[in-house]
This record gives structure tokens, sequence and C-alpha cells, in this order.
């Protein structure tokens, strides 16, 4: 079987359903059989298969499986030349790789009725780029790797993906990481204004679900998302006054729960550093918030530490009237401490 034959059956394999040690072997047969007189075209496409095993943020691939990746992406790149992807490279990708995936769903639309009341449904055909996860792992890859200075010669092919990866339930964690990813060149992603469409999105995402296998980590890395875009496109008071919002309404669902307490509780002090006096706004809810933790009961000095540097962060915002709140503030450390 020749290298290409070879990349070929890799890319066509039930990734949930394989083995470890099946992925591990066709990984090393690839790299075994890497074959530096295929066209260049060719090769870019096959480091695009090595890169959907290599990126650890999908979830079939393991350390064994990168490590063994990592080596097959070192011998390509060292015949292509090539340290980052330009923007011929990664189009290329997407173009063999990811689109034909994300272009149409995997069965057309149709009608049904739904249920005993009778009204017309549209039931749509599950997406083709939720059966084939690998061109979700290769777009992950290649985007962490393009050269940022050319975004915006690729933005139709990163843009959509994204967008989708955001919008899906399942795959919103590589959604909000590709956000991160796109929006490092901030003036493109500022000027052409999709970094507003991107954070538009991202602001669905700030609710925390508990039906998610990794809450905390989705909140987390939804609100880290949130801040990334904002920051890079230079939003306005009501964007940060929003995500203010935010923290309140999680903080009601997450009361009792010291991992997403803390990711909550961490929030506070990146608003106060872009809000300054305005946090003023949601000083009583914020100052709330760090006492219920120092008075919850919860013995984790960590998250109590946590709590501290939010008030600390209050203080230095708006001095003038957090004063208001010391002796509360000061009885809750009191009892946290004792």
């Amino acid at each position: 079987m020749g290298y290409l034959a070879c990349v070929e059956k890799l890319w066509d394999v039930d990734v949930h359903a394989a083995s470890e040690r099946d992925v591990c072997e066709l990984v090393e047969q690839c790299t075994a059989q890497v074959d530096a007189t295929v066209d260049r075209s060719q090769l870019v496409s096959s480091l695009a298969v090595a890169g959907a095993f290599s990126d650890v943020s999908m979830d079939y691939v393991t350390p064994r499986v990168q490590v063994l990746a990592d080596k097959w992406i070192t011998d390509l790149c060292s015949i292509l030349n090539l340290n980052n992807l330009g923007s011929c490279e990664f189009n290329l990708i997407c173009t063999d790789r990811v689109h034909p995936y994300f272009s149409e769903p995997s069965t057309k639309s149709q009608y049904k009725l739904m249920h005993s009341d009778a009204q017309p449904g549209l039931l749509m055909g599950e997406p083709k780029w939720k059966k084939r996860s690998q061109c979700v792992g290769a777009f992950m890859w290649a985007l962490s790797r393009l050269d940022a200075s050319v975004m915006s010669e690729s933005v139709v092919f990163v843009l959509p993906v994204t967008l989708a990866l955001v919008d899906d339930y399942e795959y919103r964690m590589q959604g909000l990481r590709a956000s991160c990813l796109f929006v490092r060149n901030a003036e493109f992603a500022r000027r052409s204004g999709t970094g507003s469409v991107l954070l538009s999105s991202i602001r669905a995402c700030l609710v925390y679900r508990s039906d998610a296998p990794q809450p905390h980590k989705l909140l987390h890395t939804a609100f880290t998302a949130f801040v990334v875009v904002a920051d890079a496109i230079q939003v306005d008071v009501q964007e940060w006054w929003a995500l203010c919002d935010a923290l309140v309404v999680n903080y009601g669902y997450v009361s009792d729960k010291i991992k997403e307490l803390r990711v909550v509780s961490e929030q506070i002090s990146i608003v106060c550093e872009r809000l300054g006096v305005c946090v003023t706004r949601y000083l009583r809810a914020f100052i709330g918030i760090v006492t219920h933790v120092l008075e919850s009961g919860i013995c984790v000095a960590e998250l109590q530490h946590v709590a501290a540097e939010q008030v600390t962060a209050l203080a230095k915002a708006c001095p003038q009237r957090v004063c208001v709140y010391v002796p509360s503030v000061v009885a809750a450390l009191a009892r946290a401490w004792d």
C-alpha cells in the first residue's frame, strides 16, 4: 500500500470505534512511507491528516497517538520546508479536508409530523462533519499554525467553520478555542467586523450547562474566549456589562459547586481591570458573590484565596464605594480564616 493510500485509509477510520492500537499502527505506517516525490499539494493535504491526530483538543487523540503524529508532521514539514502555514497551504487543507464536510448536511432536509400536536416540524439531517471528527481536528490543528498576518486571506474558510463549531453543543469547546485563534490578527478582526460576529455567538455560550461533560471547563473556556475576542476588537462598556450580567446569572446556578464557583469568581478581577470605576454598577452583586464564597463553609484554601483577590480588585477599581462594604467583607474574611 502506497503512501497516499495509507493516508486515505487513516482518514476514513471511525476514530470513535477504532482502538488506539489500530490508529497508532496506521499513523506509523504513514510516517514510514512518507514519499518526498509525491506532489506538494498532496503532501500538504496529508499534513492535515497528520494534524488531525495531533490536536489534543479532540477526544480521540491519546498521548501515544499524538507523539506518533507529531513525528509524522516533523517529517512532512522538513520535506515541505514549512514552519507555519501560509494562506495557500491552509486554504488547500480546508478545501481538501474541511470544507467538503461543512458545506452541506449529510442528508436532505425533510418534514414530518411531530407527536400528537400534528404540527409540521423540520427534521434536519446531521451535518457531515459530525460523522468525520478528523475534519474538525484537521481544522483546529491547521488554524493553530496559520500565520496570523494572512488571516484575511483565509477568512472565508475560517469564519463559517468556527461559527458552526461555536453553535454546536458537542464541539463548542473547539469553536471557542478557534475564536481565540482567529482574533490573533486583532486589527483585521476589528476592522472587518468578523470579531463582532464571533463575539455575538460567544455571548450565547456564557451560560452554565450542568449536562456538559466538564461544565466548569466549558464555562471557563467561554469566559476566556469572550475576554480574548472583546479585548482584540476593543469593545465598548456595554459588552463588559453584558459579561457582568452573565457572571451574576451564572452565580445563581453554581453557588454550591466549587469548581464552577471559582470560574465565576475569577472573572470579577478581569471585569474590574476593564471597567475600572464603572464596575460600581455591579459592586453590590460582586461583593455578595465573594462574601458568599468566604462564608459558605467551603474549606478550600485556594478558592478562599481567589475570593480575597477579587475583593482586592474591587477595592482598586472603586475605592470610594467599596468602603461601605468593608465591615461585611472583613467579617467574612475572619470567619473564613478562623
